[in-house]
């Protein structure tokens, strides 16, 4: 308790239905003898919603309480329990105590005019010296000063009133002002950051006494912007972590999670469990830590990527504090690719016929582009993708939180829904999710304790089709704009069983976007996932052996899910205006058909683990050790049936008996026991020292290799703490450290299950002169008895410091990881002529290396604080034995194609130069490029570099010209806050470099495959002169001229398309305003916040004319036009409590 003074919280839920005044009603129990007056005010905050606000002055002098009472009023207890010289006043559940000569001062002054008096103060830290800048402000007003340099202040204050005195980096702290002629007021550090208690493998430890590389989440942050995605929330947040979203569909936003930039996904955990927490509420979580180094060594063969640690949230003793948080949020495409009108395609259509047959009218005619310019009736066309495409989708998100306890017994409870729709006009991508969570503890006596975690996920997507998405971009990108989205009205359809839609100009006849995206048109995709996770958890310290404890816990997972399609049939015609008539093209989905599959995963993760804790003298031990196993079983059954003879009862039943397939199959794929050891020491709490090792036993791999030992070693030392450090030094904690660690991984790319076992496999072949196929069995290939562990070693060196009382944080951190045994088939063991299949080996080894920062600035002046914390990693993998690749021995098939001693993230091809802008040019081009002196290329086609100097352009030329990886090398944050008062700004900026998108496919090539030109290319494509079809008449020229034909020369990989990208952007900002308690709490709310919100909300990238085209965050090895646009959102939402 704070020297002079205890403080109390105000807590003001006062029943479901919010009725002042109902706290005095509750019934109190006590049964004590000879108790100070901190014990029984706790019992009573246990059984009630009480807190009590006294100066410790008052009880001094006390004598011992005893008291027995049933079931009576706090009004009862506190007449038997108070002394004669002091009187209480209950005040929104707050009992103060006070003096009876302040009381009386007070209803004097309540009637007379305040008395004020001129107070002078300092105010200093532990160590005597001046804090310059804390805040000093009366209790209830915003009448305040702050502090000179030496920490001084004059303040005019009435008597009898409350001073609250903050400063960052340290303890707030109140006093009574009874009329003092000076005050000097010591302040606390608040090393609330070096004690914070951080989640790390099977345990918690304070963050001043961790030895690894972990970074944590402040869980204020996980809610400031609401998310379907709770992955979508790492981004930029932490340093070391990158998380990418590759798509903004409801419910398959694919988002990619990296540690350090490694190659491979790391292990993710909640509240223990291995699964994904992608769809896990971010209101039900407490913290999440990374575990980047030697802490992440206790998960032995599953931690080569690092580790994510989500814990969710659990009861706190107290009365029940009942939380509501509602949003409405609104959704639209950051970038989208827009196609040309219906002019401007008949303008790149009949360019098209100029460059490649020399006849601008053998499609169109100068009138036909005149009747579109002018949208002459039946020469209008339509807009596809504004027939598509709706912005602002709307995604609604509800959660109700339940949580208190008393010493004993503590509970969490929480419920949640989420509705979001996608932006596709039909809205027929819908997700919806309604989750239930229940966290209970129990102290059963002083020695056992009991843990029951229940939660409960129902998942829904509603589609047209499962893959119908990249159907819909295909049938897009050849959706001609010369034709209408809709029939006409008054039409009449010559099969009124089928859906009709319009024609869209593909040569298949049947496509058509806006049918593959409506689930009336189309047919129906639906699919539920009910995902049930159950966990008992029980503690007994062993008596007599004092810090000995035991535990065990049982988790297990059920997925049920299941998936229903459903196809019918729908007629494409076209419309021809000058008949009034229409003509079927063709139709979708010609059998209709329905299929339903069912699918059961179980998991199973037993443990058992025993822990030490002794403090002896200055050495502080901490000893772990635990065996675990982790078993899946799943189940799959699947039945179809075509040709229904209705298609208005979508079941199975109605189709043809004739017409049906069924197929099923069960099994075990995951077994794996693991045994672990960890022994923690800490020497006066400056020399710390953790040691680590793993046995890791899996069933993927032969009885002779199938157990894995991964040790670790890392210490730290805090030298801040030493004798010899300076006391008066503005270095407030200074801790190096660094570790040694082998992890494995036993997902690696590549493992199946059980690839060391010879085995058959049925496959379909047709046999000669038989026009059905038959089945046969064939041997799987050739197996490998010595298949093991991929092994990685990492050293890691750290530094974290803080300055000026805890304003400044920094943390450094240089990491080097081995990595050997990687999967791969050697190509160098076998002549490729033998004929069979080569099985997996463990061949290749490549090493990661980088650096990490972080900083942060905290400040508080009067009622403004502030807080910006940037980070900065930067991460890069080197090949070094490449066996899956032959072995090269011309000098240039080593430089290009070799692998070995080279960067993993490099991309070869050839250098451009621009484009030749005439006929000219390219007569008096010296260098080959096609092989064929030059007759093949032709104006507005790409010009290559020589970079060999022989004059013809060959695989010689190629040099680096980007990365090849999706993930940036390089990626940096900066988490900004600012509070006034009531209101406060948060902003998350993010971004990153060292990364390349390659615009290819109809995004490169107008026209390619079919597709309709984009609208960059028609402002940025080579333009043919109408006279002199061999120059260029467009001053904006950068791109490509317009062809119908496949270019070989254009089409090559090139920094032309391949695109080095840099960008920063505003990843969520949130604005929020705390609505003040003297307004709220007459009506029984605690607290009540109002905030709007944006996500995706601006970005800055180099991309040039591609910039409003390519979402730099997008995936960069996706086919450009084929792909979900992440959403910018801004919300509007309440978070209150009662």
């Amino acid at each position: 308790m704070r020297k002079g003074i205890k403080i109390g919280f105000l807590s003001f839920l006062l029943s479901f239905l919010g009725i002042k005044g109902f706290s005095q009603t509750e019934k109190i129990t006590l049964d004590l003898t000879d108790a100070t007056f901190d014990t029984v005010f706790q019992k009573i905050r246990e059984q009630s919603r009480y807190d009590f606000f006294y100066s410790t002055d008052f009880l001094k002098s006390s004598s011992p309480i005893s008291i027995k009472v049933k079931e009576v009023d706090i009004n009862s207890i506190l007449d038997q329990i108070i002394p004669r010289d002091l009187i209480y006043e209950i005040e929104d559940d707050v009992v103060i105590l006070k003096k009876k000569d302040i009381l009386e001062s007070n209803q004097i002054n309540s009637s007379l005019s305040l008395v004020y008096q001129i107070v002078n103060g300092r105010v200093v830290d532990k160590e005597g010296e001046g804090l310059p800048g804390a805040t000093v402000v009366i209790k209830g007003t915003t009448k305040g000063t702050i502090t000179d340099f030496d920490g001084n202040f004059v303040l005019e204050v009435p008597m009898n009133t409350i001073l609250e005195i903050s400063f960052i980096g340290f303890l707030s702290q109140q006093i009574i002002f009874t009329g003092q002629e000076s005050l000097n007021i010591i302040l606390l550090s608040d090393i609330e950051k070096l004690s914070e208690v951080v989640v790390v493998g099977y345990g918690t430890q304070k963050k001043i006494n961790l030895t690894g590389s972990v970074a944590t989440i402040d869980k204020e942050k996980l809610t400031a912007v609401p998310v379907a995605n709770s992955a979508n929330l790492l981004s930029g947040r932490a340093p070391g972590v990158m998380a990418r979203q590759n798509s903004g569909l409801p419910g398959g936003e694919n988002t990619q999670i990296r540690i350090r930039s490694f190659s491979e996904a790391p292990l993710v955990l909640v509240d223990g469990v291995q699964m994904d927490f992608s769809r896990v509420d971010p209101n039900d979580i407490a913290s999440i830590s990374v575990l980047k180094d030697a802490a992440a060594a206790v998960y032995g063969a599953r931690a080569g990527n690092g580790v994510i640690l989500v814990t969710t949230k659990r009861g706190v003793g107290g009365a029940p504090t009942i939380s509501y948080s509602s949003s409405i949020t609104f959704q639209s495409a950051t970038e989208f690719l827009n196609h040309v009108n219906p002019s401007q395609y008949v303008e790149l259509v009949r360019e098209a016929n100029l460059n490649d047959f020399g006849d601008a009218n053998s499609s169109f005619t100068e009138e036909d582009l005149a009747l579109y310019q002018d949208g002459v009736l039946g020469y209008r066309g339509g807009n596809w993708i504004d027939a598509l495409i709706k912005n602002n989708a709307p995604m609604q998100q509800q959660n109700l939180s339940i949580s208190g306890g008393t010493e004993s017994t503590k509970y969490f409870t929480s419920f949640g829904y989420t509705d979001q729709e996608s932006f596709f006009r039909s809205r027929d991508f819908d997700y919806k999710r309604f989750n239930a969570r229940s966290n209970l503890d129990i102290m059963i006596n002083k020695q056992l304790g009991f843990s029951l975690d229940l939660s409960y996920r129902q998942d829904i997507r509603n589609r047209p089709a499962e893959s119908a998405l990249s159907n819909i971009w295909i049938d897009l990108s050849t959706a001609q704009p010369i034709y209408s989205t809709t029939l006409p009205d008054n039409i009449e359809l010559p099969n009124k069983d089928y859906s009709a839609v319009a024609y869209s100009g593909s040569t298949t006849g049947n496509r058509n976007p806006l049918a593959r995206a409506s689930r009336n048109i189309f047919g129906t995709y639906d699919r539920i996932d009910n995902t049930f996770r159950g966990k008992i958890k029980l503690n007994y310290a062993i008596p007599g052996i004092e810090g000995l404890k035991v535990r065990g816990e049982m988790n297990v997972q059920v997925l049920d899910r299941s998936e229903k399609t459903f196809r019918k049939p729908y007629d494409v015609y076209r419309y021809s205006p000058s008949l009034d008539s229409i003509f079927l093209e063709g139709t979708g989905n010609a059998i209709s058909s329905v299929s339903d599959e069912q699918f059961r995963r179980i998991m199973l993760y037993p443990l058992i683990a025993i822990e030490f804790e002794k403090k002896i003298g200055n050495h502080n031990f901490n000893a772990l050790t635990l065996a675990e196993q982790t078993t899946r079983e799943f189940s799959t059954f699947s039945a179809t049936r075509r040709e229904l003879f209705t298609t208005s009862i979508p079941e199975l039943f109605i189709g043809n008996e004739n017409e049906q397939t069924n197929n099923g199959f069960s099994g075990s794929d995951i077994g794996r026991k693991s045994f672990v050891a960890r022994l923690n020491y800490r020497f006066k709490n400056r020399y710390l020292f953790e040691t680590t090792l793993r046995a890791d036993g899996n069933v993927l791999f032969a009885p002779d290799t199938r157990w894995g030992y991964f040790p670790s070693f890392s210490a730290g030392w805090i030298a801040s703490e030493e004798a010899f450090f300076p006391t008066y030094a503005l270095i407030d904690n200074l801790k190096i450290r660094a570790s040694f660690t082998q992890l494995g991984d036993d997902s690696a790319n590549g493992i199946s299950g059980f690839d060391y076992l010879s085995g058959f496999e049925a496959q379909s072949t047709y046999l000669f002169d038989e026009n059905e196929s038959q089945t046969t069995i064939r041997t799987i290939g050739e197996i490998n008895p010595f298949l093991t562990w991929e092994l990685m070693t990492m050293y890691n060196l750290g530094f974290e410091l803080a300055l000026f009382q805890g304003r400044i944080q920094f943390e450094a951190d240089y990491f080097y990881r081995n990595r050997e045994n990687i999967l791969s088939i050697d190509q160098r063991a076998v002549a490729a002529e033998g004929g069979f299949e080569l099985p997996l080996s463990n061949i290749n080894v490549s090493n990661d290396r980088g650096i990490e920062l972080f900083v942060q600035y905290q400040q508080q002046i009067r009622d403004f604080t502030i807080d910006i914390a940037p980070n900065f990693t930067l991460a890069r993998e080197k090949f070094v034995i490449r066996r899956d690749l032959e072995e090269y021995t011309d000098p240039d098939d080593i430089r290009i194609n070799g692998r070995e001693g080279q960067w993993v993230n490099r991309r070869f091809g050839y250098l451009s130069d621009g484009l030749f802008m005439s006929q000219d040019e390219i007569n008096d081009h010296q260098v080959i490029q096609d092989g064929n002196g030059n007759l093949t290329i032709r104006p507005g086609d790409i010009k290559y570099v020589d970079l060999d100097g022989n004059d013809t352009i060959n695989f010689r030329d190629q040099d680096v010209i980007g990365y090849a990886g999706n993930m940036p090398e390089l990626s940096y944050g900066i988490n900004i806050s600012a509070k006034y008062k009531s209101i406060k700004l948060s902003m998350l900026v993010q971004g990153a470099s060292m990364f390349s998108i390659n615009i290819d496919g109809p995004a490169a090539a107008m026209f390619s495959n079919g597709s309709i030109p984009l609208s960059y290319q028609y402002d940025y494509a080579w333009q043919p002169n109408p006279d002199n079809p061999s120059i260029n008449i467009n001053p904006n020229a950068q791109l490509p001229a317009a062809s119908f034909a496949s270019s070989s020369n254009n089409s090559r990989n090139s920094d032309f398309w391949v695109r080095d990208v840099n960008y920063l952007r505003v990843k969520n900002i949130n604005i929020s305003y705390e609505v003040p308690k003297n307004y709220i709490s007459k009506i029984g709310i605690k607290s009540a916040l109002i905030y709007a919100a944006a996500e995706n909300l601006f970005t800055l990238t180099n991309l040039g004319i591609f910039r409003n085209s390519f979402d730099p965050e997008f995936d960069p090895n996706t086919q450009s036009t084929r792909r979900y646009p992440i959403t910018r959102s801004f919300t509007l939402g309440i978070r209150a409590s009662l």
